[in-house]
């Protein structure tokens, strides 16, 4: 998952994190969940490639920062790897406790 978060760090201010956000995090910020990684076989054998499926959560103080957030992680992922092969919104909402909204977006991508 480095190749994954190196993609994406500075974005954010660099609020990127790993499954959750950090106690004393600032908003926007971006959380990253490993979802699926598995390797690819042919009729010859394996090729050494893998299918990686990555949901992104993009938390802001408003709807619109948070979905051009995950704009600009989609960016980031294109112009780091060739091999995007599936995006798909997840679901957005608004967390009343902490104020925040929320957009979920799942990531495929060869490596």
């Amino acid at each position: 998952m480095q190749d994954f978060y190196n993609a994406i760090k500075d974005l954010a201010a660099g609020e990127v994190y790993a499954l959750v956000v950090a106690q004393d995090a600032h908003y926007p910020a971006i959380v990253y969940t490993p979802i699926m990684q598995e390797h690819i076989f042919g009729i010859d054998g394996p090729h050494g490639l893998q299918r990686v499926r990555v949901q992104v959560d993009t938390y802001a103080r408003t709807y619109q920062e948070a979905l051009l957030l995950q704009d600009q992680v989609l960016d980031a992922l294109l112009a780091d790897k060739s091999t995007v092969a599936d995006v798909r919104m997840g679901l957005s909402d608004f967390e009343e406790q902490a104020r925040l909204y929320r957009v979920s977006v799942d990531y495929t991508y060869h490596r």
